[in-house]
């Protein structure tokens, strides 16, 4: 866990990791998209050109997307501290909404200087996801969207202390847990070698971009079960185990005091080890798996809808 890598002497600036990955995931794949314009885009002078200008769009549309995503299913805990909505760097970020906000942005901006938006789409949209592959990392570094307890193989620790600037739940120190920063790591860049497949296979413009939503709809929804951070994700949870419910548990039990403060630290960890049910939240449908099955079936829809338009139709072998 490097939440900081290092600092910059004169003006004592922290350099984050989080940050970082992030940033170089967006310019590797403004490059890939600028490469794969030139290959399947519909003018080979002018969609490279245009990749840059939509690109800084869709970058607004990831950050502030998933930002405002996160901070809507936490709206309790930021409506009382509005100035934690602006600490980006430290966590705290939905895909889905960066998802969303970052296709609409883009399209919007390919559509106003002529670039033709679902024949875009098919290859920013493949490039962005090896993008999210290098920035998911930075999840890793910091300790966001941490996993569930678990005895697995390849399971990892997070040190006790935390370092500086971590984004992971300090109690679940030494406690095994699911990779899933990986996972979404691994998913990602899966979804960019898929996308590249069918670009070269492709019936009509925008059969890549669907595809692409689908799946990423079935794999989040698969990785979501291996998640921990039921909180802060917030959804359906089951009856008689919500936030409440865990919380009065963990009273119950001397694990807390009458503030919701861990007072038997390693008796929580012990319960964590253990999977204790009551001991956290349990989910029916995280807020993610209810976006993504929206999603899905918003996609299979616009499928065939789009494979009945003659205009969308790929007449000329691709790549070219």
């Amino acid at each position: 866990m490097w939440p900081e890598l290092f600092t910059i002497p004169i003006f004592d600036l922290p350099v984050r990791s989080f940050g970082l990955l992030v940033a170089l995931g967006f310019i590797v794949a403004v490059a890939v998209a600028s490469k794969l314009a030139a290959r399947y885009g519909n003018n080979l002078e002018t969609d490279p050109l245009g990749i840059a200008d939509v690109s800084w769009w869709i970058l607004i549309g990831v950050i502030l997307g998933a930002r405002l995503a996160f901070v809507l299913v936490n709206l309790d805990h930021y409506s009382k501290h509005p100035g934690d909505i602006l600490k980006v760097w430290e966590g705290g970020l939905v895909m889905y909404g960066g998802l969303i906000l970052a296709v609409l942005l883009g399209v919007w901006k390919a559509k106003r200087i002529g670039m033709p938006a679902w024949q875009s789409l098919d290859y920013g949209l493949t490039a962005g996801f090896l993008g999210q592959a290098i920035g998911r990392i930075g999840c890793f570094l910091v300790g966001d969207d941490y996993g569930a307890p678990t005895d697995v193989a390849w399971a990892i620790t997070f040190p006790d202390p935390l370092r500086t600037g971590s984004a992971f739940a300090p109690e679940l120190s030494t406690v095994a847990v699911h990779p899933t920063q990986f996972y979404m790591s691994a998913k990602a860049l899966s979804l960019f070698l898929l996308g590249l497949f069918v670009l070269k296979r492709k019936k009509f413009h925008g059969q890549v971009s669907l595809i692409l939503l689908m799946v990423y709809a079935v794999l989040r929804y698969v990785v979501e079960m291996f998640r921990f951070d039921m909180e802060a994700r917030g959804g359906i949870y089951r009856e008689g185990h919500g936030p409440e419910d865990v919380d009065r548990y963990l009273f119950e039990n001397g694990i807390t005091n009458n503030a919701g403060q861990i007072i038997d630290l390693e008796g929580f960890r012990t319960m964590m080890r253990n999977g204790v049910e009551n001991a956290s939240p349990q989910l029916i449908l995280s807020t993610s798996q209810m976006v993504g099955i929206a999603t899905f079936l918003m996609a299979l829809v616009l499928y065939f809808v789009l494979a009945r338009r003659a205009d969308l139709k790929v007449k000329a072998p691709t790549p070219k």
